[in-house]
């Protein structure tokens, strides 16, 4: 009986361990090239294309000195992770995400999207994060990407 068993489980087991997920190709996303976007401005220490990415009134919340200490601290940890350009970026999944109530309040957001990703460097460290996009009328504007 244990034979049986054993049988039954490795022809189950091998038919999952052969079929493989079809993988989405998310290249063509306009929030996938947009977060892309971000980690050149990052690269880049780009501050008018950082402030251009957030909606209008980021500037006024938070101020230049804020946002560019922010960017230059971006900027840093990017050089440091990545010496200039990842060796690999996976994009894992585009999922929905729920505005936060102030963003809702203060900025009038009222849907939001979380493009996932995995980048490398070339020492072979690999770290997941994501890049948040708030819409806000008709159009998507960028929140957030921590490195």
């Amino acid at each position: 009986m244990n034979n049986r068993l054993l049988t039954l489980f490795l022809l189950l087991t091998s038919g999952f361990a052969n079929a493989s997920a079809p993988t989405q190709d998310f290249s063509q996303e306009p929030l996938v090239q947009r977060c892309m976007g971000m980690l050149d401005i990052y690269r880049d220490e780009d501050f008018d294309a950082y402030v251009a990415a957030f909606p209008e009134p980021w500037l006024g919340i938070f101020g230049e000195k804020v946002l560019k200490n922010e960017l230059s601290a971006r900027h840093q940890k990017y050089m440091n992770t990545y010496q200039g350009k990842p060796a690999s970026i996976v994009i894992e999944g585009i999922d929905p995400v729920e505005p936060t109530k102030i963003e809702k309040e203060r900025l009038g957001a009222v849907e939001g999207k979380e493009v996932s990703i995995e980048i490398s460097n070339e020492r072979d460290t690999s770290s997941s994060t994501s890049c948040k996009f708030l819409r806000i009328g008709e159009n998507w504007y960028f929140r957030e990407l921590r490195l």
